[in-house]
């Protein structure tokens, strides 16, 4: 059997299902999930214990170290988290297509909110932002270059948080589309085949981890910079 590649990209086009996207699909299940963790009852079920259990675990870990006046933000930022994370592991599922693979969405989620929190900093202590481009004890004629370095650096947040997330989930996403491809051009050799079956589960899973790791990474980088500027 003679594989074929025509494009390997052509994976993050939205695939179309009895003409509904895929995508739409995915949004509803998003959405719809969240009516079965609200408790209805008086004692809460099975799924209501480790959802809850699961999302206080998370939220305890990302904000370990938040600063106290943090707080307002603890509820925003954990339902960026948790919208993050169903969208990373609903794109793991078959036919699927995963938005925050794609660098407009990351960007339209890590821009704004990098932008809200530096503005709460500059409008609560503008001097204080203002020294962070320069040291205390900086010799005078480092005084330029570093003030280049800390413009550059601090311009640079928000590309590494919009690219960070997506390069990473493309990554991992075009490594199961090459092995899966494979495994099914090699059914020919059996032995090759399921050895390379082997290996696309076992990359799955570690997609499933990345894919939680990426939505932590993403929200622990926005508590980072809103302590920065608290």
């Amino acid at each position: 059997m003679n594989m074929t590649l025509n494009n390997i990209f052509s994976q993050f086009v939205p695939s179309i299902n009895f003409f509904i996207p895929i995508t739409l699909i995915a949004i509803i299940i998003n959405i719809v999930w969240f009516f079965f963790i609200n408790i209805k009852n008086w004692l809460p079920t099975r799924f209501n214990k480790i959802s809850n259990s699961l999302i206080q675990i998370s939220v305890n870990t990302i904000f370990q170290q938040a600063n106290p006046n943090a707080a307002p933000w603890l509820l925003p930022l954990s339902s960026v988290f948790l919208f993050v994370l169903s969208v990373n592991i609903i794109g793991l599922l078959p036919y699927a297509f995963t938005s925050t693979s794609h660098m407009s969405i990351t960007f339209s989620l890590g821009v704004p909110l990098w932008m809200a929190v530096n503005i709460l900093g500059f409008y609560l202590a503008f001097n204080s932002r203002l020294g962070h481009l320069v040291p205390q004890g900086t010799p005078s004629y480092l005084i330029p270059l570093l003030i280049v370095i800390e413009t550059v650096s601090f311009l640079a947040q928000p590309i590494a948080l919009g690219l960070r997330l997506a390069a990473n989930l493309t990554a991992g996403h075009l490594l199961i589309f090459l092995l899966s491809t494979a495994a099914w051009a090699l059914l020919n050799s059996p032995a090759i085949a399921l050895i390379t079956s082997i290996v696309l589960i076992l990359l799955f899973i570690l997609e499933i981890g990345v894919a939680c790791v990426q939505a932590f990474v993403f929200t622990a980088l926005i508590n980072f910079y809103l302590n920065q500027n608290l």
